[in-house]
């Protein structure tokens, strides 16, 4: 492979998908000139797709809740989703009032220290963007199944006097029971749930993607530092002083992709910080709900498994950013002994100080945390589902008794 077609892979297709997804749904403008009709015309098709498709619902579900507050199990059907949408309310916020900020992070990962540098670190990187683009396409599908069991559960799952009820608990300023009230209710929710759920899945696995920029770079790093062995062992038994020069420069420039991935991983705590937080927190509520919700239909009905996906696709989220935050935990603990491993016996005393300086500070492994106390890591995801729990024991019981 050529050496210039190593370095022209373009690392934003880490996130170039979700961009594009967000951009359709309206929650995040694309970059326009200055004086571009085509951003006036986006800003009124974003303004007019989100209120209708995201604000209305969201009040429509929080007036249903308000209605419900004397009776457990309706506020429970109302508020599952209404956490959920509040959560992807702070998202949408977080792309725009940081928009461009959010634009400099995905610039960011094309900076130069960040491209490979041999074909096994293109490979890595490439197997990283052929991984994001799966993931996100993967719960593409699941939100769409999800919907959809969902959208048919009230045409199976019919009440004990067989009247129509509506897939999710909602408040409309007309009935809801009888033509044509009841289509239009069910086809706009049916409409702003697939919506919804695919806006709120690429704004997640975009942060997502971008901790596998992180993760990817770690191991990218983890590979330079065992090359210097692997290139320069001839020139390092030689005492050739050019050759030393160039295997501390190397070294150098490793130290300064390091310095980059730190400061990656601060802008990308800075932006998300909020969001991660919101979900890690609603999702222990939500799976909480969900399963108490599960527990009042037939395990054979259609609702239950629209639950149970909507469960599911809840946890696989939060586990998505646990496993690949974990992900960077371990590689970033390996570089002590990535740069051990390396040609230092014979080598410059430069490059040993260097070295030393750097294993210092690579003994602290980096970790990703969401409002500095929450981090990312499979612990973190064992506590939410435990929290899940435990809560769902006590709302279940006090729903019995």
């Amino acid at each position: 492979m050529k050496h210039s077609a190593i370095e022209d892979l373009d690392l934003t297709e880490f996130v170039t998908f979700n961009l594009k997804c967000i951009h359709f749904f309206g929650y995040f403008s694309p970059r326009f000139d200055k004086s571009s009709k085509r951003q006036f015309f986006y800003r009124l098709y974003a303004f007019t797709f989100v209120m209708f498709a995201f604000i209305l619902s969201l009040l429509s579900q929080l007036a249903k809740m308000i209605e419900s507050l004397d009776d457990i199990e309706k506020i429970t059907d109302a508020s599952f989703l209404l956490l959920t949408n509040f959560v992807q309310c702070i998202k949408i916020l977080s792309f725009n009032f940081y928009r461009v900020k959010i634009w400099k992070l995905v610039d960011g990962m094309n900076r130069t220290s960040f491209k490979p540098r041999n074909v096994e670190q293109y490979e890595i990187l490439l197997d990283g963007i052929k991984m994001s683009k799966l993931i996100t396409k993967l719960f593409f599908i699941a939100c769409v199944i999800t919907c959809a069991s969902w959208g048919i559960s009230p045409l199976f799952d019919r009440d004990i006097d067989d009247s129509l009820h509506l897939p999710l608990s909602g408040w409309y300023p007309f009935s809801t029971e009888k033509s044509p009230g009841f289509e239009f209710a069910y086809v706009y929710q049916c409409f702003v749930t697939v919506v919804g759920g695919l806006g709120n899945i690429s704004m997640d696995t975009f942060m997502s993607g971008s901790i596998m920029v992180l993760s990817s770079q770690l191991s990218v790093l983890n590979n330079a530092l065992r090359n210097i062995k692997d290139k320069h062992v001839s020139a390092s038994a030689k005492k050739n002083q050019e050759e030393l020069k160039n295997i501390n420069r190397i070294l150098v420039e490793c130290v300064n992709h390091h310095r980059n991935i730190l400061q990656f991983a601060d802008d990308f705590t800075f932006l998300f910080t909020t969001s991660i937080t919101g979900m890690f927190v609603v999702g222990v509520i939500i799976v909480c709900i969900s399963m108490f919700q599960m527990s009042l239909v037939p395990v054979a009905s259609f609702r239950f498994v629209a639950m149970l996906l909507y469960q599911i696709c809840v946890l696989v989220e939060i586990y998505l950013w646990c496993y690949y935050g974990n992900d960077v935990i371990l590689k970033s603990d390996k570089l002590t002994e990535s740069a051990y491993v390396c040609q230092w016996v014979n080598a410059s005393e430069e490059f040993k100080h260097n070295l030393l300086y750097f294993m210092t500070r690579t003994q602290f492994p980096l970790k990703l945390y969401a409002s500095g106390y929450f981090t990312l890591s499979l612990d973190t995801f064992k506590a939410i589902v435990k929290s899940s729990w435990s809560y769902f024991a006590v709302l279940n019981q006090v729903h019995s008794s």
